[in-house]
Order: C-alpha cells, then structure tokens, then sequence
C-alpha cells in the first residue's frame, strides 16, 4: 500500500513539473519573429527564434500526447514564404494521419505569409482588435543611377547576360525589359504557390485581397478566419492543464560557481554541445558571400573559414552525413569557388544534401550544385547563373571637388581597381575577359555536378532567376523537401535507416570571436557589415555571382 502511494505521489510530481503530460489537456506554442536560418546572436546565445527551433516545436507538439495543439501566432510572427511553406509541410502532414490533433490559431496581424500556416490549422481565431493583411506578394529594388549622377558619380556594369541584372540598382533608373520580365514571372510563380497554401473552406483569395486590410470582423466574413475574440480572453480560456513548450534559450545560471564558471566558458567558446558517437551535420549558411575568414552565421558566409569547415566535417568520422541548408542572394565568386570546391571534397567521401530556402540564388547555387541531391521549396528563389562586375566612376565627383590626379603605371591594367581612374575602354575589356572566363567555370559546375548537357546551360545560365518548381522542371533542383526530408535522404544515402542526431554548424562563436579578439584578431563588431553593404556593393571590380540584393517575398 505504501508503495502504490509512493508510486502515485511520484506520478504527480511528473506531471505537475511537465514531465508527462496529464490525460487531455492542449499543449501550446508561440511562434514569433521571421524564423530565420540563424537568429542574431547576443550576450546568451541567440535571442530569437530560428527556423529550425520553430520547426522542433511543431513537431514536438505534434507528437505530444495531449490531443489538441495551440498556436499562438499573435507576437509579430512575419517568417518568410519558404519558412511557412515548411511549418505548413509539418503540420498538413500531421493532419492527414490517422487521429490527428486538433490544432488552433490565434492570430492578431498577419500577411499572407504567416495567413498560410493558419490556413493549415483546423481553427483560426483572430483578435477582435486584429488587423490581417491577405493582399498578395511584392517583389522589388530600388535605382540609384540618378542619385549618383548628382553627386557625380557614374557606376560601369559587365554581366554575363541581359538577365543577370543585380548591377542595375546603380546602373539604371529602372528596371531593364528583362529584369522587369523576370520579376513578374518570378512573382506570379511565387503567388501561386502562396495562393494554394492559403486555402480555406469558402475562401476567395482575389476577393479577399481586394479588401484589404481586414480587420478582424472582415477577416471572418472573408474565411480567412472562424471567429474574432479578445487575446487574453483566448489565452485565459485554455485548459488550466495546457502546457507551453519553449525553445532552448534560458538565463544563465548565477547562483552556484558550476553555474557562473559555465557562463564564462559559454562566453569565451560559444555553446558547447555534447560530442555524439553518430550525427547528421546541418551546416546553415545565411547572407552574403564575402572573401576572408570573418563568417557571421546568419549574416555574412565568408569563404576561407567556410571552407576550412567543410573539410573539418569530412575528416570528423562521426559526421555521417550533411545537410547544407543555404539561404543566400550570392556574392563573391571566389569565395563561393572556394566553398564549392571544398564542398565536393567533402562529398567525395560522405553524403551531401543542398537544402535551399528563401533565396538561393548565384554564389548560393554555386555552391549547392556540389551537393549529390539538391531540394528546394515551392516558393524558393533560385537560379541566377551568371557572374557581373560593377565598378563606380568617380572623376565627375573630383571634378567637382576640384581634385586633380596623377598616376604612373607599369601596364595598361595596372590601375584596373583603381576608383579615381577614369573607366576607359581597357578596363571594360578587362572585365569583360575575366566575367567571361567565371562564367564559362560556372556553367561548367553545374553542366558536371547536375549531370545536365554543356549546350543546355546558356538557356539555363544568363543570370535567370527560377521559383521551386521551374528549379526542379529545369532539373536545376531534384525536388522538394523540408529539413526532415533532407535529413532523411542523407541518412539514406549513407546506408543508415534509423534515426540520428542532429548537429549543427557552425558553432556559435564565443565573446572574443564576436568582438574580432579570437582568431582573426581584428575588431568586426557584428552588424557592421550592414552599415557598409551599400558601399561595398558599389565596388565590385572582381567578378561577383550575386543576384538581386534585396529581394524578400
């Protein structure tokens, strides 16, 4: 009798600390933020929701053992078309399966892309005080051709074809027949995808975008909602045996020296994860592509210490496998060589599968092609086969200023990087020679890596942009996925059918490494290369694999 008591008692204080779940109840989750690759990091470790951590939480709701699922979207969830078309993969998955969940929305102001993982749920409440926003997709960029020509400055363009067109910011003040072409193209395929997602029973997407905004009222006539109600009356009225499930980010520990000695160490080094016998590596590389050795997870992909990570995890025996989910426009094409040819070396001897998620385009598919599989989403952008220089010419401003220059050279290239150089006809062959030279190379990889025909690439190259499913009819991409196809396909590749932990990469950096104090030694604070991304972008003498800059559907 003391025992069964015993036994009772100790059942209790499970289920009170969250340990086991009570018999019925809801188990909730908020998603909140954009979801990307890699959240920013702070003084304790990311401080927002990632891709991946939002995605965990699905499916550790999913597979909880209370029958109903809460998802409280109301705390500026804005993730982009490629992160919720992966949420509504999980959770359209776990409706259709024998005695699926019943799984509620609480939405306050949503677009259409946070409408479309509330379109997969089976109940949507929208605050009474909501404003959602159904109206369709934008895609666009900004020209800067006459604002620079007030201050004397005139920037010279040589693409690899009439499509690649990331150069036309500075070079234009509009945009060319082609890019316009391919915006609109690319623009409708992505609407499309966004249009299916979102269907509900008795929505009519036209007509609901027509009304635009909807309150909250308007959104329930509309069918983008079942009913309005007051947030905290919804919260309030959950089951007092729901339980909230959080992702990993928590305070550190002071109150013991275990604790402070832990912090410091996380502070000095970065997390540090247990080493497992067996893991699947999921290396997220998100931003820009830049030559050096001074990579930002979720910001900046620089060539030199991407590489040298690559072949890290290729003599690493316990990575079986890799996952590289890439979120990048492109950039630097000799960085994205460099990552690609240490990338193949990698795959020589371990299974790699690309995952590409909102954009993977130029530099980024440069270096995805490496991989043995690449999956895509519907509503990735992708492509941009091509390579452009852009150099600005700034005699007009010195003219101006009233600068006089003077220079002596030892060939007629010399001063080819040169920016109070005029633009003369040398250097546009100059650039011209090595754009031509990248291209060829490019084309080249993905013609071998894509087992594609050579003749077939300069339909395909040009710098042509592509949504997920021309990607895949084009054979550029093998088909679509999620992280946990992907993972799977590497598993399988490697022979090995049961399931496998994950690791990711890179390892967060320490304090020192953040500040510039560790490796490289120089001071980078983290942000800084967005104060100089403009005028970086306006010196690209070097051949540069980038598609357009600022492109977010």
């Amino acid at each position: 009798m003391l025992k069964t008591l015993s036994l009772r008692c100790g059942l209790l204080a499970l289920i009170s600390f969250g340990l086991i779940a009570a018999e019925g109840g809801t188990v909730a989750v908020q998603l909140s933020g954009s979801l990307p690759l890699r959240s920013a990091p702070s003084l304790f470790g990311p401080a927002d929701l990632s891709l991946y951590e939002a995605t965990a939480l699905i499916r550790q709701a999913l597979a909880a053992p209370e029958p109903e699922v809460f998802l409280d979207l109301s705390s500026g969830f804005s993730p982009s078309l490629a992160a919720a078309e992966e949420l509504v993969e999980i959770i359209r998955a776990e409706r259709g399966a024998p005695g699926a969940k019943k799984i509620t929305a609480l939405i306050d102001m949503l677009d259409d892309r946070g409408l479309i993982v509330a379109a997969a749920c089976d109940e949507v409440i929208v605050s009474e005080a909501g404003m959602v926003a159904a109206m369709g997709l934008s895609l666009g960029t900004v020209y800067m051709k006459e604002a620079l020509a007030k201050v004397g400055i005139t920037v010279h363009a040589v693409a690899s074809g009439e499509h690649k067109t990331a150069h036309e910011t500075f070079t234009a003040n509009g945009p060319s027949p082609a890019a316009a072409a391919d915006l609109k193209r690319l623009l409708n395929g992505l609407d499309a995808t966004c249009v299916a997602l979102m269907a509900r029973p008795g929505l009519d997407v036209a007509a609901a975008r027509a009304r635009a905004p909807q309150p909250g009222a308007l959104a329930v006539e509309l069918k983008l909602a079942d009913r309005t109600a007051e947030i905290g009356d919804v919260l309030a009225a959950l089951p007092e045996n729901t339980r909230w499930l959080e992702h990993g980010h928590r305070a550190p520990d002071l109150s013991s020296l275990p604790g402070m000695l832990a912090f410091w160490r996380q502070l000095m080094e970065g997390n540090d994860e247990p080493r497992r016998p067996k893991v699947v590596a999921v290396v997220e590389l998100e931003g820009e592509i830049v030559d050096g050795s001074d990579s930002r997870p979720g910001e900046v992909i620089a060539g030199d210490d991407t590489a040298e990570m690559f072949d890290d995890l290729a003599k690493d025996e316990r990575v079986v496998a890799l996952v590289v989910r890439i979120n990048s426009p492109g950039g630097s094409a000799t960085a994205s060589d460099r990552i690609h040819h240490a990338l193949r070396r990698c795959a020589k001897v371990k299974p790699v599968v690309a995952l590409f998620d909102s954009v993977c385009a130029s530099g980024g598919y440069y270096i995805g092609c490496a991989a043995h599989e690449i999956q895509v989403h519907r509503s990735t952008i992708t492509g941009s086969i091509g390579v452009f220089a852009i150099v600005p010419d700034v005699t007009g401003t010195l003219d101006w200023l009233g600068v006089r220059r003077f220079s002596v050279t030892t060939g007629p290239r010399a001063d080819l990087e040169d920016l109070t150089a005029p633009f003369t006809a040398e250097r546009q062959h100059a650039l011209e020679q090595a754009i031509h030279a990248i291209d060829v190379r490019f084309q080249e990889l993905v013609a071998t890596t894509r087992n594609l025909p050579i003749e077939s690439m300069p339909g395909l190259a040009g710098g042509r942009v592509y949504t997920g499913e021309e990607a895949v009819g084009n054979k550029l991409a093998d088909g679509f996925g999620t992280l946990l196809t992907a993972v799977k396909a590497a598993r399988a590749r490697a022979g090995i059918e049961q399931p496998l932990p994950i690791e990711r990469h890179p390892k967060d950096k320490g304090l020192l490494e953040q500040l510039g104090l560790g490796k490289a030694q120089t001071l980078a604070l983290p942000g800084s290369v967005r104060v100089t991304r403009w005028l970086a972008a306006l010196h690209r003498p070097t051949p540069t694999v980038l598609a357009w800059c600022n492109i977010a559907p």
